[in-house]
């Protein structure tokens, strides 16, 4: 089957009052384009694909994700051949899961788009945590919208760090997670080892890349030189690719094609997505966190979330973490830049394993 993880079903602007954000990204845009489910069939079917996964748009609050994921299971129910959605919501609120857990009975197959900034929340909130431990134990996939740290501004870039997202993959291993738009890059780190080995179970859609990295064939070559078993193709339909033309699916797809080997054109049009969305599930299983084990590599952001009187004795030498405190940094990278020596780290060590 060939799919097109990353679609958005936009038959018009959308007009919610109360998201200001997505009023921002419709006016007077040069690359938004719109299409009802009529289009969005043919712009799939001139393409060659199977199937479209329409992904939600960010919206910030509880009742409009609802309205949207509604409307879109009204839509794919009058749907002439295969499109499938993923649920949308607001993290934040109490009835996320609900959320999550109706739409999957009513044949949605993920939740996403995601975007913390846009919709207000962050990757280290109670509320996400929960939604990302539901979709790993369901084994439901999660789409975050992710984007590349550098270069110049433009509507729709937001500040999402990469090693947030490189933390979520560390705290649910099990999470089938996909980051949009090349994962903002994070993909090229997967030539260190240890990086690969923690983002086993990440993949990365190529949404809206010509925008962002006009040499196609370079971004293809680097995907296939380090992680060419995790891409899904993905367009963001009915955004304009190239601007200068209507939406299609087409032209981006045959961009990608001809710069890879046709030995990668299933996997990267279909097969891959196709395992991810549809794979048999393994519903209400248990996932138990592992145990955290005291030592010098232990994160400190973990230590203080799964012990919480830790952070006295850490604060006790100077240590302080905070909601910006990097996953990677450990308890022995702390207090060696704080000016402590090794021994001092076995004696707080110590402390933390007598509490």
């Amino acid at each position: 089957m060939r799919i097109d993880i990353h679609h958005h079903f936009l038959p018009i602007p959308p007009t919610y009052p109360d998201e200001p954000y997505q009023t921002w990204l419709h006016s007077n845009t040069k690359v938004q384009d719109y299409a009802d489910v009529q289009a969005i069939v043919a712009a799939r079917e001139d393409a060659g694909l199977d199937m479209a996964v329409w992904q939600g748009e960010y919206y910030r609050h509880h009742a409009t994700c609802v309205a949207r994921n509604r409307s879109v299971q009204q839509a794919i129910q009058g749907a002439p051949t295969r499109i499938q959605a993923f649920v949308v919501v607001q993290p934040n609120h109490p009835n996320a899961c609900d959320e999550i857990e109706r739409g999957i009975a009513k044949g949605m197959c993920g939740v996403g788009e995601l975007n913390p900034i846009a919709q207000g929340f962050s990757l280290r909130d109670a509320g996400f945590l929960r939604c990302a431990e539901y979709c790993a134990r369901h084994e439901i996939p999660l789409l975050l919208h992710v984007n590349e740290p550098v270069g110049s501004a433009y509507p729709g870039k937001v500040n999402i760090p990469l090693v947030d997202c490189y933390e979520v993959a560390a705290r649910f291993p099990e999470l089938r997670l996909i980051l949009a738009h090349w994962g903002g890059g994070l993909f090229f780190y997967e030539m260190m080892p240890n990086v690969a080995r923690t983002l086993a179970n990440v993949y990365y859609d190529t949404a809206a890349g010509s925008l962002i990295y006009p040499d196609i064939a370079k971004i293809v070559h680097v995907a296939l030189t380090v992680a060419p078993h995790k891409i899904l193709f993905g367009s963001d339909f009915p955004l304009k690719l190239p601007p200068t033309q209507p939406a299609s699916v087409t032209w981006y797809a045959n961009q990608i094609k001809a710069h890879l080997p046709v030995t990668w054109h299933d996997a990267w049009f279909g097969q891959t997505a196709e395992k991810l969305l549809f794979a048999e599930k393994k519903i209400n299983r248990t996932i138990d966190p592992p145990p955290l084990l005291i030592r010098g590599a232990t994160s400190v952001v973990a230590l203080v979330e799964r012990i919480p009187a830790a952070d006295s004795i850490l604060l006790g030498w100077g240590i302080t973490v905070t909601a910006n405190t990097p996953w990677w940094h450990t308890i022995a990278h702390e207090m060696m830049m704080a000016g402590h020596s090794p021994a001092d780290l076995e004696t707080v060590l110590q402390k933390v394993r007598e509490l």
